[in-house]
């Protein structure tokens, strides 16, 4: 895919609005403020789940809400892709932990799917 798909949407605590696209090719979500990128959100696919990785942000714009915004957004993408999904980043996991329009996406057994 050369195209990537935009996701934009305002952070209610950030300064900024921020902007969210997906990038596909890269299994990545970036969030991006005046043109620059500030957080990203990492997953791959591997067997039919959704594995995600990490999530960054720079230093400066640590505190802004925009990882729990990136996080919500991907989620809310990847979800449409019906595939289950396995949390590596601890940032995503407290996340879903702490957000239960998430629990969907947790396997019975209590680990995240």
């Amino acid at each position: 895919m050369d195209e990537r798909d935009d996701i934009d949407r305002p952070s209610a605590d950030a300064e900024a609005e921020i902007e969210v696209h997906h990038r596909p090719e890269d299994h990545v979500y970036a969030a991006v403020i005046a043109g620059r990128q500030v957080a990203s959100f990492r997953y791959d696919v591997v067997g039919g789940r959704i594995v995600v990785l990490t999530t960054t942000v720079v230093p400066e714009f640590r505190g802004r809400g925009i990882a729990p915004d990136l996080i919500a957004d991907a989620l809310d993408d990847l979800r449409g892709l019906g595939l289950p999904i396995t949390v590596r980043c601890p940032v995503v996991a407290a996340f879903m932990a702490q957000n239960p329009q998430y629990a969907d996406l947790m396997t019975i057994e209590g680990e995240i799917a």
